[in-house]
């Protein structure tokens, strides 16, 4: 920590260039982190005459990640965004949001353009998935009520169906998104938060992150949240599909430290290496965030399924239709087949901090919000690992407020397992983590500004190089490896995934190596901020991004108060398409 407030005085002292209200942050100075030869100026600003909401207090960024364009969409309050390719030749970005889904057209990245809106008055929608069935687009919505006021209608009632669904919408049209079904767990009263859709021997499977239930009874094994699968089928009702729930995944209970604990975001895989006599092999599994619980594993290969055992299928399907979705009567589960919960221990008391360990600290180190395994394995023997390729996966938090800090991210390799009586267990363990390199100076207020710094959503990707025009960018090896990821009001932060796991077989400083790991940032600033029409999220903070997402080349930002940014790192630059002239 002395080295980098050090680094940081020098870069103060040494040049500090004002932009209108704003002072730019990156000069060059050879002597310090020769290794990435340049040193980082503090982006997080919170001195008392700062005001978050003014766009130009906010022209921040590396001169390595630069803006490509901005779209204001049509009305704030914008969430999660996922980038397709789509069967037109055009490519779009759909963008979850308070009301409305866009969707733009962002085949020319520094040209888009708002073809679609889906206007979704059971608010709020945070989440959006694309799909492709037989030449036809689709996305999958939730709705989960976080302001029960703020609903249209307003109802103000959490267990009105149509206000805490999943939504099936037509895309086919992208100037005339349409409803074609959805789907309601009973015993869900806020709606789920988020969603993720897979493939499954050659059909489509809805995820749904449901984070309570009506009754919670830990007793029982209840864990305040499950994951609802479901079957997306196309082919039992003509050209209309249906969602058709036919289980769950629960969080092992009694393998927790209690505390809060509740399923937020998680990814679906299925495992990306055919290693020989590896049992994991075409097997699927859910990577998800479960809070103080930490990462959890879930093996969804042997879902019921239609082209399996139709008995089966249509035995849990019907089961979970009458019971409404509840635990009654949906009773088909996904077993927990690996976990890992050892989170930073900044108080060196022996113990990972946690709610019930000591120094919760609002979550600094145990708020488990976010999990992505990465798509492709790698081989990292030239940094030291044994030959072989490996499996990485992300974690991130989200912290509610600090005292210092502001939330951790942690690099796990998932490779490793064991099989006992015949059952396969993952033994996942840290590689490394990582925090904003100037955390130490920082914290989150609570109140208005709660989550002001918190990392939120990510995006992963491994890069091939050593081929013409690719060139490494790292630490050599036959690839580059990097994390894209949204902070709220810190902005996009970029982080060397290399870098991470050498230091991962060293005793070294963490914060040196937060820094050393930390490839660039950009703080989108188009326009102030303007809060959602939420008492919830009742800021208007400038930027506030909620994702971050890379496509092809360009990463893409959404952020809650402002729209759609695009941006780029100049090393991205040979993994996408030229802009247009």
């Amino acid at each position: 920590m002395d080295t980098q407030r050090v680094a940081l005085a020098v870069g103060l002292a040494a040049c500090v260039l004002v932009a209108g209200a704003a002072s730019f942050m990156l000069i060059r100075d050879s002597s310090e982190l020769e290794s990435e030869g340049t040193t980082m100026l503090d982006p997080l600003l919170q001195d008392e005459e700062h005001d978050h909401r003014n766009a130009s207090y906010h022209i921040l960024y590396t001169e390595n990640v630069q803006p490509v364009s901005y779209n204001e969409l049509t009305d704030t309050g914008n969430a999660e965004i996922q980038v397709a390719d789509s069967p037109d030749g055009k490519t779009y970005a759909y963008i979850a949001g308070w009301t409305e889904m866009h969707i733009v057209d962002v085949t020319d990245p520094s040209n888009t353009t708002v073809t679609g809106v889906y206007y979704d008055p059971n608010t709020q929608v945070f989440d959006v998935k694309y799909l492709q069935y037989n030449g036809r687009e689709y996305v999958i919505l939730q709705n989960q009520i976080i302001d029960p006021g703020a609903a249209d209608p307003n109802v103000g009632n959490w267990e009105d169906p149509v206000q805490v669904s999943v939504t099936l919408v037509d895309v086919t049209d992208k100037s005339n998104p349409s409803f074609v079904d959805f789907w309601y767990d009973a015993d869900h009263p806020s709606g789920p938060h988020n969603l993720y859709t897979h493939m499954i021997d050659n059909e489509w499977y809805i995820f749904v992150a449901n984070p309570d239930y009506e009754s919670c009874d830990v007793g029982q094994g209840d864990a305040c949240g499950g994951i609802t699968i479901a079957h997306l089928n196309f082919a039992g009702f003509g050209d209309l599909p249906r969602i058709v729930k036919i289980g769950e995944a629960e969080v092992s209970w009694e393998t927790t430290r209690g505390g809060w604990i509740y399923i937020h975001d998680m990814t679906v895989q299925t495992w990306p290496s055919d290693i020989a006599d590896d049992p994991r092999n075409g097997r699927t599994y859910i990577y998800g965030a479960y809070w103080e619980a930490g990462l959890r594993i879930f093996d969804v290969s042997d879902v019921p399924h239609p082209n399996k055992d139709l008995v089966e299928y249509l035995w849990y399907g019907s089961l979970c239709r009458l019971s409404g979705g509840t635990q009654a009567g949906c009773t088909w589960r996904a077993p927990e087949v690996g976990m890992w919960m050892d989170f930073e221990d900044f108080d060196g008391d022996g113990e990972p901090d946690s709610g019930t360990t000591g120094n919760e600290n609002g979550g600094r180190a145990s708020y488990i919000h976010y999990a992505e395994p990465f798509d492709k394995m790698v081989d990292a023997s030239h940094l030291g690992y044994p030959q072989g390729k490996r499996h990485l996966t992300l974690l991130a938090t989200e912290v509610l407020e600090t005292t210092v800090g502001t939330g951790m991210v942690y690099l796990l390799d998932t490779t490793s397992y064991e099989e006992v009586n015949g059952n396969l267990r993952f033994l996942p363990s840290l590689i490394h983590g990582w925090e904003n390199p100037f955390a130490w100076d920082h914290h989150i207020p609570g109140g208005e500004e709660w989550l002001l710094f918190s990392p939120h959503n990510a995006d992963t990707q491994i890069f091939q190089t050593g081929l013409p025009g690719l060139p490494d960018n790292s630490h050599g090896g036959a690839w580059d490896g990097r994390i894209y990821l949204s902070s709220y009001h810190a902005g996009l932060w970029v982080i060397d995934v290399e870098t991470l796991m050498a230091a991962g077989l060293e005793e070294g400083n963490k914060t040196e190596v937060h820094m050393a790991a930390t490839v660039g940032y950009h703080v989108p600033h188009a326009q102030d901020g303007v809060a959602p029409d939420s008492s919830f999220y009742d800021f208007g903070w400038t930027p506030f991004l909620w994702a971050a997402e890379h496509h092809e080349g360009y990463i893409y930002l959404s952020c809650i108060t402002s729209g759609m940014y695009i941006v780029q790192l100049d090393i991205d630059k040979p993994y996408g398409s030229a802009l247009e002239p």
